[in-house]
C-alpha cells in the first residue's frame, strides 16, 4: 500500500473516529466537569492548595534528612577506607621488620642531609637518634624497612601524608605537595634538625592501639588542620616497633557543598564541634567544656545529646527569633556525628510559592475553562455538520497533494545528506511545503559558505590565540628574575593578569651596592592595549630611575616622557620607591597608586600620603612630591594593585581593603614575602570562589633586616705550574673559595670566564716558552659576598691596563689583532688594579657575586 492510499485512509478514519469516540463523549464530559467545578471550585481549590503546601514541606523535611544521613554515609565510608589503608600498612611493615631477610635494601635520601622534593619517599631521623648514632644493626632495619615506600608510593594521591615512625627514632615519609617546587616537610629549616615523631601526638595514641584509630583535629607539619588514622606494629618478637599513619584533610570528611546542604558542623565524641560552617551566632559553645550539650539553647543542648548516641533525626529550634531546622546522623566508624542547619524560610518557601500559584491558577483555570466550554461546543456543532461531507473528498485530495512535494523533499534531503550542498529542491506548490523546500535550498547555500567561513574562523582564532599566548609570554619575561639571596632584604612578587595580557607591573633592581629600587604601577585599561602602555612605561620608569639620583624629578621625566607617546590616552598609577640597605631609609613617591601597608612597631598602618600624587602619561610637565619613611630590622612592606581589594565573589561582593588589613595583620609579623602573597592571593580565591577574574591582580612583598654582623673572610691560596694544563685545578681552586649560598649563578659563571682569560694569558705569555709558576691568592668578604683574587707570575713584566680598548664598530678585516681578552676582564669585574713589586706581576680582581 502506497503513502498516497496511507495518507487518505488515515485522513478518513481519522476523521471518523474522532467525530465517534471524542466528539460526544467529550462535549458530555466537560459539561460534567464544569458543572462540577462551578458547584465546589472554592473548596477544591482550598483543598489542593493545602495539600500541595503540607507535600512541599514533608518532601523538605525528607531530603533534609536524606541528605545528612547521605553525607554521614560518605564520611563513614572514607572513613573506613582510611582505616583499611592504615591497617594494610601495619600488616606490611609488621612483615619485613619481622622477616628482614625476605626483602632487599633499600636506600632512601635523608631529610637531615638533602633538600628532598615533596612527593618523594625519604627517612628523617630524630636529634636524639643523631647524637646517640646509628649501629650497623638499626642501619640494616632502616633500608630493609624502606621496602614499604612502594605502597606508600600507591596510596600518596589520596592522602595529605603517609608515615611510618619508629621507636628508634627514624620515620619514613611521603609529604604530598601543595605546589610544585615546594620541598618536604622535614627537609625545612624549621623542622629538619628538631623534629622527633615520638614526641608527636599522633605517635602516643597510635602506639597505645593495635588497630587503626582517628586523632583530634590539629596543626600538622605544614601548618594546616589534618586529622590522622595511626595504629602500631611489631617486630618479630612481638613487641611494639612503631606507628603508622595517613594524614587527611579536615574537609575529607565534611564536603560543605554537597546538594542543597551548605551548613553543617560535625561533633566529635565529647560532644566538641570539630568542624562547622555555620555562622557563630548559631553555635554557642561553652568556651571551658566546648561542650554543645552545654548550649544555653535546650533544643540544641538535647540534639546534641541525641547525636552523641548515635540517633538520627530532625528538630526544630529558635535562636534571636529566628526559626531554623536541624537534621542529624551519626558516623559510627568515626564515632563523630554530622548535623545539616537551614533556615525555616528556606524549608518552607517552595510551600508557600506552591499555594499561591496553586490558588491562582484555580482561579483561572475557572475563568478559560467556561470560555473554552461555551467556544468548543460551538464550534463542535458547526464542525459536525460539514465534517462529513467534505472527510472523503478532502481526504483523498490531500494525500495527492501532499505526497508528491513530500516525495521531492525526500530525495532532495537524501542528496543533502550524502553532502551534496550543490543540490537544488523543485518544488512548486506554492505552501509551506514550497517554502521548505527554497530554504532547504538556501541552507544548502548557506551551509557551503558557512562550512568555508568555519575554515576560516578556524585559521584565524588559532593565530590569534598564537599571538596572545606569545604576548603572554613576551609580557612575563619583561617581570624582573627573582632578587639575588642577601641578609638585608627579602622580596617575592607575582602577577596574575585578568586576560591573557594585562595592564599591571612591577619592577625591581639595584641601583647601586646599597640602593634597591622597588616599582609597581596599574594601568588604566586591561588587554593588549594595557599591556603595550605597560611595557613602555616599566623601560621609561626604571631608566628614568636608574639616571636621575632625584626620585621625584625621575618620575616627572617618566611621565613627561609617557605623556608625549599617549595616543591612546591611557594613564598609569605608580607607586616608586628607592630603599637604602644600609639605613632603611626609604624615599618614595606615590602617582595616584594603592598606598602601600607597612609592618612597624607591631602594627599594620599605610605608607603616609604626598600632598600631590598625580597619575602618569596625562599630562606633561607635572610636579611630584616624594616622602621618607625608616625601616627598622624585621618591618615589611606590602604593595598591591586595585584588583586585589575589588576582586568580587558572584554576589560582586568587593574583597575589601578591610579584609586585607585583617588577613596581613595576623601574619606579617612572622611570615616571609613569599607566604604572604601566598596567603593573601589563596584569600581572594577563597572570596572569590567560581567567579570570573575581574582586575589584573599584582602584589610585592618586602621584608628588611639590619644584616647583623659581617661573616669573617675566607681566604685562601694556590701555587701551580704556570700551564695550562693546570687550568681545571684553578677552576677548581676558584669554585671551591666561592660560597655556595647567596651567589648568583651567573656572577659565578662570569668570574669563571675571568679567571680562564687571565691565568691562559700567564701559562701562554708570562715566562716566553720557558717553565714558571703562578700563585693565586683568594679572599672572599662580606654578605652579600665579595670575592678578591690577585694573580701573582715572576715573568716578563707585563701591564694589561695600559693597553687600550679595541674599536668594536670597526671591520673585522681592520681591527688589530688582541685587546679583547683584558676587555672583557674590565667588563666583566666590579674593580681590576696592577702592580710590579719585588720582580712580580700582580694583578688583582675584585667582583660581587650577586
Amino acid at each position: 500500500m502506497g503513502i498516497r492510499r496511507r495518507l487518505f485512509l488515515l485522513m478518513l478514519a481519522g476523521c471518523a473516529l474522532s467525530l465517534l469516540i471524542l466528539g460526544a463523549p467529550l462535549l458530555y464530559g466537560m459539561y460534567g466537569l464544569y458543572d462540577a467545578i462551578d458547584a465546589k471550585g472554592d473548596s477544591l481549590s482550598q483543598a489542593v492548595s493545602s495539600y500541595t503546601t503540607d507535600f512541599a514541606k514533608e518532601q523538605a523535611w525528607e531530603q533534609m534528612e536524606k541528605e545528612v544521613q547521605l553525607r554521614a554515609d560518605i564520611i563513614g565510608y572514607e572513613a573506613r577506607a582510611v582505616k583499611t589503608d592504615v591497617e594494610y600498612l601495619s600488616k606490611e611493615m609488621t612483615s619485613i621488620i619481622g622477616s628482614p631477610e625476605k626483602y632487599s635494601p633499600v636506600i632512601l635520601p635523608n631529610a637531615l642531609n638533602e633538600d628532598v622534593p615533596a612527593g618523594k619517599p625519604y627517612i628523617h631521623y630524630s636529634p636524639s637518634m643523631v647524637q646517640a648514632g646509628v649501629s650497623p644493626e638499626l642501619e640494616q632495619e632502616i633500608r630493609r624497612a624502606a621496602n614499604i615506600t612502594s605502597s606508600m608510593d600507591t596510596m600518596g594521591k589520596y592522602y595529605n601524608c603517609i608515615f611510618i615512625g619508629s621507636k628508634d627514632g627514624y620515620v619514613i615519609r611521603l609529604d604530598v605537595p601543595n605546589e610544585n617546587g615546594e620541598l618536604s616537610r622535614l627537609s625545612q629549616d624549621q623542622l629538619r634538625h628538631t623534629h622527633d615523631n615520638r614526641e608527636q601526638y599522633w605517635y602516643s595514641l597510635g602506639e597505645s592501639n593495635d588497630k587503626p584509630v582517628y586523632t583530634k583535629v590539629y596543626t600538622g607539619t605544614d601548618g594546616k588542620p589534618v586529622i590522622s588514622c595511626v595504629r602500631n606494629y611489631y617486630d618479630s618478637n612481638g613487641q611494639i616497633a612503631g606507628v603508622v599513619g595517613v594524614d587527611c584533610s579536615p574537609t575529607n570528611f565534611l564536603p560543605l557543598e554537597q546538594g542543597n546542604i551548605t551548613n553543617s558542623f560535625i561533633l566529635g565524641s565529647k560532644g566538641e564541634v570539630l568542624l562547622s560552617s555555620l555562622p557563630k551566632e548559631l553555635l554557642i559553645i561553652d568556651e571551658n567544656t566546648q561542650d554543645l550539650r552545654q548550649n544555653s539553647n535546650k533544643v540544641l543542648a538535647e540534639v546534641a545529646a541525641n547525636m552523641l548516641e548515635g540517633r538520627t533525626g530532625y528538630n526544630k529550634f529558635t535562636i534571636n527569633d529566628e526559626e531554623y531546622y536541624i537534621a542529624y546522623a551519626p558516623i559510627p566508624a568515626l564515632g563523630w556525628s554530622v548535623a545539616t542547619v537551614l533556615d525555616k524560610d528556606v524549608v518552607i518557601a517552595a510551600a508557600d510559592q506552591g499555594q499561591a500559584r496553586m490558588m491562582n491558577r484555580m482561579g483561572e483555570f475557572r475563568t478559560s475553562f467556561t470560555h473554552l466550554f461555551l467556544g468548543f461546543a460551538a464550534v463542535a456543532i458547526l464542525i459536525l455538520a460539514v465534517f462529513l461531507a467534505i472527510a472523503s473528498y478532502g481526504s483523498k485530495n490531500g494525500a495527492e497533494h501532499f505526497y508528491r512535494p513530500i516525495k521531492k523533499l525526500m530525495e532532495g534531503t537524501r542528496e543533502i545528506a550524502r553532502g551534496n550542498f550543490s543540490y537544488k529542491m523543485d518544488v512548486d506548490t506554492g505552501d509551506e511545503l514550497e517554502e521548505l523546500a527554497d530554504s532547504f535550498n538556501e541552507m544548502t547555500e548557506k551551509l557551503e559558505k558557512h562550512e568555508q567561513q568555519i575554515a576560516k574562523t578556524i585559521q584565524d582564532k588559532s593565530r590569534i590565540e598564537a599571538e596572545l599566548d606569545m604576548a603572554a609570554r613576551i609580557q612575563a619575561s619583561l617581570l624582573p628574575l627573582p632578587l639575588a639571596v642577601q641578609d638585608r632584604v627579602k622580596l617575592a612578587a607575582t602577577m596574575s593578569p585578568a586576560r591573557e595580557v594585562g595592564g599591571d607591573f612591577y619592577n625591581f633592581y639595584y641601583l647601586d651596592d646599597d640602593r634597591l629600587a622597588i616599582t609597581i604601577a596599574d594601568v588604566s585599561d586591561k588587554g593588549v592595549s594595557a599591556a603595550l602602555f605597560m611595557a613602555m612605561a616599566t623601560t621609561i620608569l626604571q631608566n628614568c630611575i636608574m639616571t636621575e639620583p632625584q626620585l621625584t624629578l625621575a618620575v616627572g621625566k617618566a611621565n613627561d616622557q609617557l605623556a608625549a607617546q599617549n595616543e591612546e590616552e591611557l594613564f598609569v598609577t605608580v607607586f616608586a620607591g628607592v630603599l637604602n640597605l644600609t639605613n632603611g631609609q626609604l624615599n618614595y613617591v606615590n602617582a595616584g597608586h594603592n598606598p602601600p601597608l607597612l609592618w612597624h612597631d607591631a602594627k599594620l598602618d599605610y605608607l603616609p600620603r604626598t600632598k600631590k600624587s598625580p597619575i602618569l602619561g596625562i599630562m606633561p610637565g607635572i610636579q611630584f612630591e616624594d616622602n621618607t619613611v625608616k625601616l627598622s630590622s624585621d618591618d615589611s612592606l606590602f604593595l598591591y594593585t586595585d584588583g586585589v581589594t575589588e576582586a568580587m565573589n558572584e554576589e560582586l561582593e568587593l574583597f575589601g581593603a578591610q579584609r586585607l588589613e585583617q588577613l596581613l595583620s595576623g601574619i606579617m609579623k612572622q611570615a616571609e614575602p613569599a607566604e604572604v602573597i601566598n596567603r593573601v592571593m589563596d584569600s581572594i580565591r577563597g572570596h572569590a570562589k567560581a567567579a570570573d577574574q575581574s582586575d589584573d591582580i599584582t602584589m610585592v612583598a618586602l621584608k628588611y633586616t639590619d644584616g647583623g654582623k659581617e661573616e669573617a673572610a675566607v681566604s685562601r691560596e694556590i701555587t701551580i705550574p704556570a700551564s695550562v694544563n693546570e687550568l681545571s685545578r684553578v677552576m677548581a681552586f676558584v669554585k671551591e673559595l666561592a660560597p655556595s649560598d647567596n651567589v648568583s649563578s651567573r656572577a659565578l659563571q662570569q668570574l669563571m670566564l675571568v679567571v680562564e682569560e687571565i691565568f691562559v694569558n700567564i701559562a701562554d705569555y708570562a715566562y716566553d716558552g720557558t717553565a714558571g709558576v703562578a700563585v693565586i691568592k683568594g679572599k672572599v668578604t662580606g654578605t652579600p659576598p665579595e670575592i678578591e683574587l690577585s694573580f701573582i707570575d715572576e715573568g716578563v713584566p707585563y701591564n694589561p691596563l695600559e693597553n687600550q680598548d679595541p674599536d668594536l664598530d670597526q671591520a673585522l678585516d681592520d681591527r688589530k689583532i688582541g685587546g679583547l681578552g683584558i676587555y672583557l676582564v674590565r667588563k666583566k669585574v666590579d674593580h681590576i688594579s696592577y702592580e710590579r713589586q719585588d720582580g712580580k706581576n700582580i694583578l688583582t680582581i675584585k667582583k660581587k657575586l650577586i
